[in-house]
Formats: structure tokens, sequence, C-alpha cells
């Protein structure tokens, strides 16, 4: 990392820590903007900007678009609750069991909950469930727009409401997790232990995906912040089980590097500078999800890369066919019939190349041209991904 992007991690540490900020000097402001905004922490790194002394904050006019950025915060967070509020009625209102994850319940842990962003409220509820809770939005003359067998999504309020079902899962292990939440009524809710294990998988989901940006590791700090007696030695056992050892060690490290998480680091990165480096400079640039680094594109060239590591003309060619030829589930999720039926995954199949040659010409285009240009980078993801053991 560079000197900008240095100072921005030790903003968002000294938040985490509830502490003021060092001042530092020759510092480009104009980068911690951008920085924070491909991370959706403005509201952090202006709090903490604005205690620093007058002459080391940035000049007046980017000043006052750090703190336009906490008051749309602010507002967002508002409107963010009352969402919240209303979904859960609905869902308890329809005798429906549910549980709230990620942000809509980390929030509530950070040192100011308003300040926690997230661009969407993510509920699970039971498969069985899904057709019913879909017609009442229906019903309720909300538009769904995002729907699969698995899940759909909708805007409510001026909040993007994600529902899952639980056959929508990041890792077989939490393919039964209402039976290892507790509940008040209809309600459910997660410890958070099993949150912090849900959170890892998700975070190597998106890296499998594009990538995952500092909010995500902040997120494992709160967590481990919150729990009055974490037994890591325990925990790590469990992620051996579910084997994402590798992973968590490194997650856990980094946090403690950055943030001074009080978690066990087992990973010196001073020793381990080019780890680090690779790790560190991946998180940083790549913006909240990856997508301000990669796109689909890199998603199936890292698909395709085969064991030499090499993104080479076989690479390309295998991550063609892995476009062209999906999953059975990515397929049964798409198309529910085929998911009753698995006789006719050979239409569904015919269903989505036809949808990807008529109706979304444009991105399949886009897609194809992406797969073809990506370079030696991709190589350098994949090294991370394998020394992840991801």
């Amino acid at each position: 990392m560079n000197s900008n992007e240095k100072y921005f991690v030790s903003l968002i540490s000294s938040y985490l820590n509830n502490i003021s900020p060092d001042a530092m000097e020759n510092i480009d402001w104009q980068e911690i903007y951008r920085l924070s905004n491909i991370h959706n922490v403005c509201a952090i790194t202006a709090n903490q900007i604005m205690m620093l002394e007058s002459k080391n904050q940035p000049e007046k006019n980017l000043l006052s678009k750090f703190r336009q950025k906490l008051g749309y915060t602010l507002i967002d967070s508002d409107s963010k609750t009352i969402a919240i509020n209303d979904i859960k009625k609905m869902l308890t209102d329809a005798g429906i069991d549910f549980l709230l994850i990620k942000g809509a319940i980390l929030r509530n842990y950070y040192p100011v909950k308003e300040f926690r962003t997230s661009g969407d409220i993510d509920v699970i509820i039971k498969y069985a469930d899904i057709d019913r809770f879909r017609q009442i939005i229906i019903s309720s003359n909300i538009n769904i727009n995002d729907d699969s067998d698995n899940g759909f999504a909708f805007d409510y309020d001026k909040q993007h409401i994600e529902i899952h079902s639980t056959e929508d899962y990041d890792h077989p292990y939490f393919k039964n997790i209402f039976d290892m939440c507790s509940n008040n009524g209809y309600e459910y809710f997660i410890d958070d232990e099993l949150h912090l294990l849900y959170i890892l998988c998700h975070i190597i989901k998106h890296f499998n995906l594009c990538g995952a940006g500092i909010k995500m590791f902040m997120d494992i700090d709160v967590i481990i912040r919150h729990m009055a007696d974490f037994d890591y030695d325990k925990f790590i056992i469990k992620c051996a089980e579910l084997h994402i050892e590798t992973f968590a060690k490194a997650s856990f490290s980094l946090c403690n590097y950055w943030f001074n998480t009080p978690i066990k680091s087992e990973i010196d990165f001073n020793e381990n500078e080019e780890f680090r480096k690779l790790f560190e400079d991946e998180i940083i640039s790549s913006g909240s999800f990856g997508f301000n680094k990669r796109n689909l594109g890199n998603y199936y060239i890292n698909k395709g890369i085969g064991k030499d590591g090499r993104n080479n003309f076989s690479a390309k060619l295998r991550a063609l066919l892995a476009l062209l030829f999906p999953s059975k589930r990515y397929l049964q999720n798409q198309c529910p019939y085929a998911k009753k039926h698995p006789i006719l995954l050979p239409v569904a199949w015919l269903n989505r190349l036809f949808d990807a040659v008529f109706k979304r010409k444009a991105h399949s285009k886009s897609t194809i041209k992406s797969i073809m240009n990506t370079n030696k980078e991709s190589e350098q993801y994949k090294r991370l991904l394998n020394e992840l053991n991801i």
C-alpha cells in the first residue's frame, strides 16, 4: 500500500478503536475521498477527519463533501431502521419465520451504528415460505426487481431488500441455519460465533466472484470485539471442518495487523511481506465488492486458470466453456421448473442461451470481450486465492 492507502486504513482503525486519529503530512485528501467512496465508508472517515486540527484537515470544499456524505449516511440509516422494522412486521403478521443477517445486525456492533452502511438488507426465510411471501409483496403493490427460485429482491422506502431462502447459502454448513439459531416468536437470532463463521464464508464467496472490500473485514473486527469469551482455538477447529481454516487465520491476522483487533495473529505480516502486499492491495484497490477492479469476465477467467496459474489461451477457453455451461445448481435456481423436474435441465440451458443471445446480447458480448482481454493481473489474483486456499 502507498502512504495514502495506509492512512485510509489508519482512519478506519482509529474509528474501530474509538480513538482520535493521528495527523499525517502530505496526504492526498482527494485520494482518501475516492477510497472512502469505493468502499462506502465516507461517514466513518469524515467523522475521524473532523477530529483532526483544522490545519491537518482537507481543504474547505473537500471537507464539505465529506460532511455531506456523513449527513446522507445518517439519513439513510434512519430510513434503513424504518424499513427493517416494517419488513419484520410484515413477516411476523404473515406468520413467517425469519432471520436478519449481516449488516442489519452488525451495524449495532459499530462504535456509531449509523455509520455502518450497506447496499441492502438481508433476510433469510425458509424455502417453503418463499412463494407465499413473494405473493404478499406483490399484493402490497411492491415491484420485485430480482427474482429466482431461491429468493427475490425489492426496493422498499429507498432501501434494497434481499429475501434469501434456506436453499441460498454460501456454504452447505448453513443449509439448516434456523436449527442453529434461537428465536423469539417468528424472529430468529444468530449468535456471534456462528455469525462470524457465516461472515467468513460470505467473504470467501465474494473473493470467488470479484473481490471483497475493507468493510467486510471491519465486520470481522466488530464481531470479535463484541464477544466476551471467544475461544479462538475452538473456533479454528470449526473453520477446519468447513475447509476455511487458512482463510480464517489470514483474515484474523490481517485484522490484527490493520485494526489491532483483539485476536490471535498466526501470520507475521512483517516477515510475510509479499503475501501481505498481495492481500492488502487486492482489498484496498477493489472497492466494496471487487467491482472497482474486475468484472464478470474476470470471474470466469478465475474459474478457467488452471494449476499452472497462467492466464493463457487454455484458461480463456475454459472460462468461455464455464460461461456457456453453468452449473446444475445455477440453472435450477434461475429456472425453478428444472429444480422440480431435473429432466428439464437441457431446456433450462437452452432458455438461458436464448436469453444470453437475444435478451442480454450486449452484456454477453461485454463478458466475452472481458474474458479475452484479461491480462497478467488475473494470474496475481488467482495466486492470492491459492494462498488463501479458496
